[in-house]
């Protein structure tokens, strides 16, 4: 133990006496260490944005009509769920007796399908998104905003949101409305394929007018869904229904596999009910895996860069303060070391070089991403606006415990650095280090 805490001493004394090598070996850890923080809460941050976007425009767990996914992007009205209201109430009740205590079970019916929107003299074509404003909870209709929606309220640039499940009207996307000159309180007509395959036409009002691609799945317009099914051959139907696990207070839970033993039972429950067919968060994501996936491997690629520069760098500089301190290496072994202490003192000292660096990286580094967090700071990365349901802003999140051990792996890593410095260090004999 005496031993320890003396080649400690030393090696904290020829740290701070030997500046330009600390310094050296501090500034490759410590900018190492905060580079990789600062991409990790970029790409972890992108990518819990990502899921927690997804969560939002397509819920914890999906239903649909046995086929309707194959089909798609030709939005078959045709392949719709029969009985909508009596499933979202079996899948409440069922989800609701496997949650946790708390945990608030939401569920809205949608019909997707694409019109013409126009104003009686000029028309576009469109996709067009039907649901309800306000989700459904246990007992029945609630307060709370349809998560599918709920970006929607913040986007509005004239008119007002829907008061309640029982309002008509439409909501339209700003571009829409100025290519066909609208302005809330207008008529809207929307004219497209019913599930009969016959045409069907409906008007109604818009109640406001959103900013471009502003609207669930690149929706050129978002109507309630009580004024759309009947018109389209769709009443008591939807082509889709969505489930969330919110919070008691009502926010959505952003993590895809929140209450996943929840989301089991349902889907077990509703495979007992014909032409159905229901999907948990993990199927829903399956098509952006591979890019998540892709993050990892390449912030992985990333560190052992990192890890192979700083390596080299580390060693060389170590080598070349062996070989400048031989004298005083050869007159510790002369009056204090042995030749394996001589090597353990190599380690003590980057080490400590190591901890230093490591400790000042995770400080800065949870700080400066707390601060763009904070302010918003991000990287405009337009790909929503394909319709991919992802961000279009790469922003940073704090991950606290991903930046603790990327501190603690930059801490321990020069000791890899360190092994030739220190094997050179043993090799020295008392003789060649005083030149006898």
């Amino acid at each position: 133990m005496t031993t320890l805490r003396f080649v400690i001493f030393l090696a904290w004394r020829n740290v701070i006496r030997y500046r330009k090598r600390t310094a050296q070996c501090f500034l490759i850890l410590f900018a190492g260490a905060f580079s990789v923080m600062l991409v990790d809460s970029y790409m972890k941050g992108y990518s819990a944005a990502s899921t927690a976007r997804i969560v939002a425009q397509t819920g914890h767990l999906d239903a649909h009509a046995t086929g309707y996914l194959t089909a798609a992007e030709a939005m078959p009205l045709d392949l719709a769920i029969g009985n909508a209201d009596g499933t979202i109430a079996r899948m409440i009740e069922t989800g609701s007796r496997s949650v946790s205590e708390g945990v608030i079970v939401l569920a809205s019916p949608i019909v997707g399908t694409a019109c013409m929107l126009s104003n009686g003299d000029l028309s576009r074509g469109a996709a067009v998104l039907a649901t309800e404003a306000y989700a459904r909870g246990r007992s029945g209709v609630t307060t709370m905003i349809n998560p599918l929606l709920d970006s929607v309220p913040s986007a509005i640039v004239s008119g007002r949101f829907w008061k309640d499940n029982r309002e008509a009207g439409a909501i339209l996307d700003e571009k829409y409305a100025k290519k066909l000159a609208l302005k809330v309180g207008d008529p809207l007509i929307l004219l497209g394929n019913d599930a009969f395959g016959s045409f069907s036409m409906m008007e109604t009002t818009i109640i406001a007018i959103v900013r471009e691609s502003s609207l669930p799945d690149a929706a050129g317009c978002a109507v309630d869904i009580a004024s759309l099914a009947p018109v389209f051959g769709l009443e008591g139907k939807a082509t889709g229904i969505s489930l969330w696990f919110a919070s008691p207070s009502g926010a959505v839970i952003p993590k895809g596999d929140a209450e996943s033993r929840a989301a089991r039972a349902i889907v077990d429950d509703l495979a007992l009910l014909p032409a159905i067919e229901a999907r948990p968060f993990a199927k829903i994501s399956a098509n952006y895996a591979a890019m998540f996936d892709f993050l990892d491997v390449f912030l992985a690629g990333m560190m052992a860069v990192f890890a192979v520069v700083a390596a080299v760098g580390m060693t060389n500089a170590i080598l070349l303060s062996v070989q400048d301190r031989v004298k005083d290496i050869g007159t510790l072994r002369a009056i204090a070391l042995t030749s394996r202490q001589a090597g353990a003192l190599i380690y003590a000292e980057t080490l400590i070089t190591g901890l230093a660096a490591a400790l000042a990286a995770f400080a800065l580094g949870i700080a400066f991403v707390k601060i763009l967090e904070i302010t918003g700071s991000g990287f405009t990365f337009e790909y929503a606006s394909a319709g991919s349901g992802l961000p279009s802003v790469i922003k940073p999140h704090l991950f606290v415990a991903r930046c603790a051990i990327i501190a603690g792996g930059s801490a321990v890593f020069p000791i890899l650095a360190a092994i030739l410095p220190a094997r050179a260090a043993q090799k020295l004999t008392i003789r060649e280090s005083l030149g006898i």
